[in-house]
C-alpha cells in the first residue's frame, strides 16, 4: 500500500509499466488497468490510516464487500490526510519516483523479470513517465494484447514505444515474435546514484543492452529534479566508440496536442497546460511519429512520440523538461 501510494500519479492513476491484462486483485467491480486507488481505500480502514484515503475518492464498492457497511461509513467520515507524498526509491522494483506537489516523474530501472528469464517485462530500461498540473504528459504505452496479434505485442514492448533511447534500430533486450512471453536479459539496468532532499532529486543509472554489439555501447542516463522551479534536466551519455544512430524518444499520452518549435517539442493539454522538452545539445528539430498507447487490455488509441535521430560518435546529449502554465505564463505550480 505504501508503494502504491507513492507510485500513483497526482491524478490518482498508476503508470502502466510492463504487461497488464487489466486483471484486478479484487474483481468485484470493473476498474481500468491504471486504477489502483480502490485498494488504498481498503487499507485506510484496515490500518486506520488517513494517508491512504485519497482526496476526492468516495468509498469503492469493494470496501463494502470485503469489510461490510460499517467500514463504508467509517471511510466516509475519515478526513483524508493533506500530507503530500515525497520522492522515494524502490530499489527492489527498480522504480524511482520524483515528486513534489503536482510534479511527478517515474524513472524505470527495472530488469527483465523472472530472475532474468523475462516474461511480462518490456524493453523500457531508463524510461520515464512525467506528469504536471495533474495531467500526465509522458506515459508508458501499456500492453494492448498478447498472443492475438504478435506484431502488435512486439511493438508495444519494444524500445521504440518507450521514452528512452534506441541505438541503431535495436531493442535493448532480445525478443522473438514467436515467443511473446520471452525477453532477453542483456540490459540489466544498474542504478549508480540516488539522492533526494527537500530541494532536489537526482538519479543516475545505466544499462548494458547495447554492449552485445561491436563496438559495445553503454547507455547512462541522469535525471535531476529542481523542486523550486518544478523542472527536470536529463542527460544521456553513451560510453563507447564508433558512429551510431541514437534515437531519443519521448512517448506522449493520448489526447495531447503535440507540436515542434525549433529544437523543442511542446505537448499541450486541453486545459492550457503544456510540457516543453528541449534539446540543449544542438540536435536540431525532432520528428513526430504516430504510434499508439493502450490504457486497457485489448484497447488502443493514437499517441505521438517525439524522436530525435542523432547520427554521431558516442557522446553526451542534454534535454530540459519544463512544465508551463500557458495561461499564467510560468512554470511554477
Amino acid at each position: 500500500l505504501e508503494f502504491a501510494r507513492v507510485y500513483l500519479r497526482p491524478d490518482g492513476f498508476a503508470p502502466l509499466i510492463g504487461d497488464t491484462d487489466s486483471g484486478q486483485v479484487l474483481p468485484f467491480q470493473r476498474h481500468s488497468a491504471a486504477d489502483h486507488a480502490y485498494l488504498l481505500s481498503i487499507g485506510a480502514i484496515v490500518f486506520k490510516d488517513p494517508r491512504l484515503k485519497l482526496a476526492g475518492i468516495s468509498a469503492p464498492e469493494e470496501l463494502g464487500w470485503v469489510l461490510g457497511n460499517e467500514s463504508v461509513a467509517k471511510f466516509e467520515s475519515m478526513t483524508p490526510s493533506l500530507e503530500l507524498e515525497n520522492s522515494r526509491a524502490f530499489p527492489d522494483t527498480g522504480l524511482y519516483i520524483m515528486r513534489d506537489r503536482d510534479r511527478y516523474l517515474c524513472f524505470n530501472a527495472s530488469g527483465a523479470g523472472v530472475n532474468g528469464r523475462g516474461s511480462h517485462g518490456h524493453n523500457d530500461a531508463l524510461s520515464i513517465e512525467v506528469s504536471a498540473f495533474g495531467t500526465p504528459f509522458i506515459c508508458d504505452p501499456g500492453t494492448f494484447v498478447y498472443g492475438a496479434n504478435p506484431a502488435a505485442r512486439h511493438a508495444f514492448r519494444s524500445t521504440r514505444y518507450h521514452s528512452t533511447v534506441q541505438i541503431d534500430g535495436h531493442d535493448q533486450n532480445t525478443t522473438d515474435l514467436k515467443a511473446p512471453f520471452v525477453i532477453g536479459n542483456e540490459a540489466e539496468p544498474t542504478v549508480l546514484r540516488w539522492d533526494t532532499d527537500a530541494s532536489a532529486d537526482l538519479v543516475i543509472a545505466e544499462h548494458y543492452g547495447y554492449s552485445r554489439f561491436d563496438p559495445p555501447i553503454t547507455h547512462r542516463r541522469t535525471v535531476a529534479f529542481d523542486k523550486k522551479s518544478g523542472t527536470w534536466s536529463l542527460v544521456d551519455e553513451f560510453l563507447g566508440e564508433g558512429e551510431h544512430e541514437f534515437q531519443v524518444r519521448f512517448h506522449f499520452c493520448p489526447g495531447l496536442d503535440i507540436s515542434i518549435l525549433d529544437s523543442s517539442v511542446i505537448a499541450k493539454s486541453r486545459s492550457g497546460k503544456s510540457l516543453h522538452i528541449s534539446s540543449l545539445s544542438g540536435q536540431g528539430a525532432a520528428e513526430l511519429e504516430e504510434l499508439a498507447s493502450s490504457k486497457d487490455y485489448g484497447e488502443k488509441s493514437l499517441s505521438v512520440s517525439a524522436c530525435w535521430r542523432i547520427r554521431s560518435e558516442a557522446g553526451r546529449f542534454e534535454w530540459s523538461i519544463i512544465p508551463i502554465d500557458d495561461l499564467a505564463g510560468k512554470t511554477n505550480n
